[in-house]
């Protein structure tokens, strides 16, 4: 069979890809499935197979390493989202944190495009499809078993790091209480964090997922899509063109799956986007659609490091050998914000004409996500003494930004524009959660024994419990980071309709994380193996 012609392509080897290519395999081996990944097969690469190695391999040459325009709510920074140019993608690269949102999450994004299968009941079937859960049978109505990714926590674990109970007590000092079923769509409360390390060994979804029936050809950078008009004048995707001249032909479908940034960028280089960027770089015009771009957001947070007192080295500290196999961490603490503080904030929002999330002030959504870990995580810190380092992510961000293709030239990486940390309902959520960290690590019974105060980053005075409003922004501004979430650029209902299909194109879909039309609590990969699991389906049974 010829390698120029396949009936499927799909555009991008990272997580939705191999899953979709994998499934569309499993499912109708007649299927001539081909696979196209710009980076290249990490295989043989230690650095890929354990938690440290994840360190070193942001910004290494399996990283596209995205830079962002600067940043005016960020003191003018420019920011570096880690995105897998490699076979796998992310799960190459990501710590493996394992969490879906909260089924109000889910709903919410199924009210919007109007479809009951993006609803959290929608998506169960396929996010269990994925899992292989340790406590599958405690709850096997909401956890999956049998499949290819195996979920796991510190709870499987043993011993237990010394940490692990006073991080749980100092929370419930702030009534912030256990939550034994977070992953079971309600992450409020305190959860344990799960993990796809499976004994200490990452999962990444090229081998997770069978290829052996997939034709991949890695080092496969896209040019554009080869787009067809018929005698109706109907426009059709029909070939996938790469930089270095090769060509793909579809008897099917193409299905882009090349993340956020590199998605987007595709459909305009192939002339799929607004028509007046395209028309700026000479791009004909096939679909006007000023939606593709658009919508960017990501989970936005703060990392902090905080120095324990004088206990000994990390090794007296407790047996820590379970914790080198996966996060180092326990707990995930999710809350949301006190409405005297985000109601304002969202009724200035919609003053001003920014997104207007009312449904946040639904009292049970979930808006901010906590973490201690065991580790100092590579901050540069002073020899001698032992630290621990706290993430505040935002969970449902309501700033949002864009990017723009600078050229007709792939080579050339987008304009990013992240737009963090733009509305107030952000600026109140996080400051409020930073806030709660401060208090749970300082100001507890349980806690403050352990912790004798945050170092903060040089030149800069260190959070306490008596810090202001001011000081927890000031913070930041000056330090906060992208997790590396980014979303939403080819949106679903703007870009997509709710089959994952573009508007306008034949024979092309989208299937990756920039068809997110509202931000998802959690961490991805969660709610991304779900959707592709549902996208394959989905072209399966298209007719």
């Amino acid at each position: 069979m010829s390698l120029t012609e396949a009936d499927y392509i799909i555009v991008g080897g990272g997580l939705t890809g191999c899953v979709i290519a994998s499934r569309l395999s499993q499912n109708n081996p007649a299927l001539h499935i081909l696979l196209l990944e710009a980076g290249i097969d990490a295989f043989d690469n230690p650095l890929t197979k354990q938690l440290q190695g994840a360190f070193a391999l942001a910004g290494s040459d399996l990283d596209h390493c995205y830079k962002t325009t600067p940043q005016p709510n960020t003191n003018d920074r420019l920011h570096t989202i880690t995105a897998g140019k490699v076979l796998g993608g992310g799960t190459i690269l990501n710590y493996g944190g394992w969490a879906r949102g909260d089924a109000s999450d889910y709903d919410h994004w199924a009210r919007v495009v109007g479809d009951h299968r993006w609803s959290y009941d929608g998506q169960l079937p396929y996010m269990k499809r994925a899992e292989d859960h340790f406590m599958a049978k405690l709850n096997p109505e909401q956890r999956g078993s049998g499949g290819p990714i195996r979920i796991t926590s510190m709870t499987e674990s043993e011993p237990k790091h010394r940490l692990r109970e006073p991080v749980r007590a100092a929370w419930e000092e702030l009534d912030v209480h256990r939550n034994p079923r977070g992953d079971c769509g309600s992450l409020r409360g305190i959860c344990e964090l799960l993990q796809n390390w499976d004994q200490g060994q990452r999962q990444p979804a090229n081998l997770v997922y069978n290829l052996r029936n997939v034709d991949t050809v890695t080092g496969a950078e896209v040019d554009k899509l080869g787009v067809t008009r018929d005698n109706g004048g109907n426009l059709r995707a029909s070939s996938v063109i790469l930089t270095d001249g090769r060509q793909f032909k579809a008897r099917k479908e193409i299905v882009l799956t090349a993340g956020t940034i590199k998605t987007p960028q595709i459909l305009m280089l192939s002339g799929i986007g607004p028509a007046h960027l395209l028309s700026r770089f000479d791009i004909p015009v096939l679909k006007d659609n000023p939606h593709v771009g658009k919508n960017y957001f990501d989970h936005f947070a703060l990392f902090q490091t905080w120095k324990l007192r004088n206990q000994g080295s990390s090794d007296e500290m407790g047996d820590e050998s379970a914790y080198v196999k996966g996060l180092p961490c326990d707990w995930t603490v999710n809350e949301g914000t006190p409405p005297d503080l985000l109601l304002p904030a969202l009724q200035a929002d919609a003053a001003n004409g920014k997104v207007d999330q009312q449904s946040l002030s639904d009292p049970s959504r979930t808006l901010v996500e906590t973490m201690v870990m065991y580790s100092a995580l590579g901050a540069p810190v002073p020899d001698g003494s032992s630290y621990v380092t706290t993430s505040t992510m935002l969970l449902l961000p309501t700033s949002r930004g864009s990017l723009e293709i600078v050229s007709s030239s792939p080579k050339d990486y987008p304009a990013i524009d992240p737009n963090y940390y733009d509305t107030e309902a952000d600026r109140v959520a996080l400051i409020h959660g930073v806030r709660r960290v401060t208090e749970a690590l300082l100001k507890t019974s349980a806690a403050k024994s352990y912790v004798e105060c945050e170092q903060a980053p040089p030149g800069t005075p260190a959070l306490s419990g008596e810090s202001s409003d001011a000081d927890i922004d000031s913070r930041i501004r000056m330090a906060g980071v992208s997790h590396a979430h980014a979303a939403g650029t080819a949106c679903m209902g703007k870009v997509v309709d709710s089959h994952l299909r573009v508007y306008g194109i034949a024979g092309l879909r989208v299937a990756d994380a920039s068809v997110l039309p509202v931000a998802i609590g959690g961490h991805p990969q969660a709610t991304l193996y779900g959707l592709a699991e549902q996208a394959a389906e989905l072209i399966l049974h298209e007719k």
